[in-house]
């Protein structure tokens, strides 16, 4: 490849790209050539992690790395990590400490991006707007048993074009992995809650979004493959929603506090609407047990929040970070348009 080809990695390439991968010898092809044809004036390389594949995927990367020297970097586990559930955290955590890009791109061994000037218009944004901590952009899902037609995931109408973390903490606001480009303020140091099996991609962005805001683009330029034994594809919905209470009490945490107003809300709707559904035959039933469980975390984060919007002093935000204190909103009116 000759020296002046824009794409070949140098000391600090432009981008970094985390291409994460198991067992995902029929896409990971088309994962890796949907990077090869960005059209970028910048130079980028493909950090990819692969976790002991049992077919083919490992024999294919090593190919890819023979073609591209320069631009892909191979990080093979020498043991695998473990199930599903862990996987993406540990991935995460690893590919924080040896990205070096000035921007950070995350993608799935099975999912792809279908636009070619993708990195490029959102690098573009972020050399222009320091001010922003990312981009993101529409993601389109489809699915390998036909089951579905394919369709805009995480998309609604009307979509603003900025989010802060307040709306990732009240998950308003939600996009997917493939679809987003992060400011590297990690710097080779992620924080080891990345580590737990409570983090995932929610939490990611979170963590960066402390920092800034996201820029949204109302375009189609990655696509997100539902499948038969996908990472998060499989996961029956009521243990998704159970999976989501817990992990936004240990953001919570892990956020130190500084958005305790925001998540305690969150906490107490997903608990609210949780019971609600599973008695409405939406989701399986709640064992009694897990009725009391949530039935008592909802009282608890419902207490907070009314607390600190009527005693707006007492929130963490005010008189730990010297934030301005949040106008009113009260709880039940809040929460009535989630449930109608």
């Amino acid at each position: 490849m000759p020296p002046s080809d824009p794409h070949v990695a140098r000391s600090r390439p432009k981008v970094s790209i985390m291409l994460t991968t198991y067992n995902h010898d029929p896409f990971i092809a088309q994962s890796i050539e949907g990077i090869l044809a960005q059209e970028t004036e910048y130079t980028y390389e493909i950090d990819v992690i692969e976790d002991c594949s049992t077919d083919r995927t490992q024999e294919i990367l090593l190919k890819y790395k023979e073609l591209y020297p320069e631009k892909i970097n191979l990080y093979l586990n020498k043991k695998n990590v473990g199930t599903l559930s862990t996987r993406q955290q540990k991935f995460f955590h690893k590919g924080f400490r040896v990205l070096k890009g000035e921007y950070i791109a995350i993608l799935e061994g099975d999912d792809y991006w279908s636009c070619p000037n993708k990195l490029q218009k959102q690098v573009a944004f972020l050399d222009a707007n320091p001010e922003y901590m990312a981009c993101a952009h529409n993601t389109v899902k489809i699915y390998d048993d036909g089951s579905q037609e394919p369709h805009r995931f995480l998309y609604w109408e009307g979509m603003k074009s900025t989010h802060t973390v307040s709306d990732f903490a009240e998950m308003t606001s939600f996009f997917h992995t493939s679809s987003v480009l992060y400011r590297n303020v990690m710097n080779g140091i992620p924080p080891l809650s990345f580590k737990s099996k409570w983090s995932c991609d929610i939490f990611n962005t979170l963590a960066h979004a402390q920092y800034g805001p996201l820029r949204y683009f109302d375009e189609d330029m990655s696509v997100y493959r539902m499948r038969k034994g996908g990472s998060f594809s499989n996961i029956p919905p009521k243990n998704g929603r159970n999976f989501n209470i817990e992990g936004l009490r240990r953001y919570n945490r892990w956020l130190r506090y500084r958005y305790l107003k925001e998540f305690s809300f969150t906490i107490y709707r997903l608990c609210v609407t949780l019971i609600r559904d599973s008695e409405a035959g939406r989701l399986s039933p709640l064992a009694q047990l897990e009725r009391i469980k949530y039935d008592s975390i909802a009282t608890l984060y419902g207490w907070i929040y009314d607390l600190l919007d009527g005693r707006p002093e007492l929130d963490p935000a005010v008189f730990l970070y010297k934030q301005a204190r949040k106008p009113s909103q009260p709880r039940i009116e809040r929460v009535t348009a989630f449930l109608s």
